[in-house]
């Protein structure tokens, strides 16, 4: 499975996971299913928030965003969380306060949770998923990716201010050449 992340084309280091007041972690490496170069969950989030589109350009041009698509090891031990049994495997076994769990304990026993947010809210009565917009792997180190390929999202420019009443067309480019993680 490939998976792709938005806003860094180079992979040298992936911030500690660190738990948070919200469910969501700040830190590792976030990153979605990679279905084809026209098609990504997360690309198609971005674009209906152009918040979000503004702030992963980092001041470069909103219209090419840096992207890297992220192939992973067979032995990933990747924890995933879609149903009710999963939420409280995590909650019994990495418990932290408010009904949620430690993000940075899982990250002792694994490599990155995949969070199918659509299946989870389907079967547990929690809003508070909906904060990850989408279906999410968070990576928590870089030493379960096999090789990454660096590209760019090219996205044909639209008036972003009424970008909901257009179909936006984008490609997904990414480099032929397998990167390695370098070790710094």
């Amino acid at each position: 499975m490939k998976y792709l992340t938005v806003g860094r084309d180079e992979l040298t280091t992936v911030r500690k996971v660190e738990d948070t007041e919200t469910i969501k972690p700040r830190g590792g490496l976030w990153l979605t299913k990679y279905e084809n170069e026209h098609y990504n969950e997360w690309v198609d989030y971005i674009l209906e928030d152009t918040v979000a589109l503004v702030y992963k350009s980092r001041g470069s041009s909103i219209w090419k965003q840096p992207c890297s698509l992220v192939t992973l090891k067979e032995s990933a031990n990747i924890f995933t969380l879609n149903d009710a049994d999963s939420l409280s495997f995590l909650k019994d076994r990495y418990p932290q306060v408010d009904n949620k769990f430690s993000y940075s304990e899982l990250s002792k026993d694994y490599d990155g949770i995949y969070v199918d947010m659509y299946k989870l809210l389907m079967k547990v009565d929690d809003s508070r998923f909906y904060k990850f917009g989408v279906n999410s792997l968070i990576l928590f180190n870089f030493d379960c990716i096999d090789y990454y390929q660096s590209g760019m999202v090219d996205i044909e420019p639209f008036d972003y201010e009424y970008g909901y009443c257009e179909t936006v067309n984008y490609e997904i480019k990414c480099n032929d050449a397998k990167k390695r993680i370098l070790r710094r």
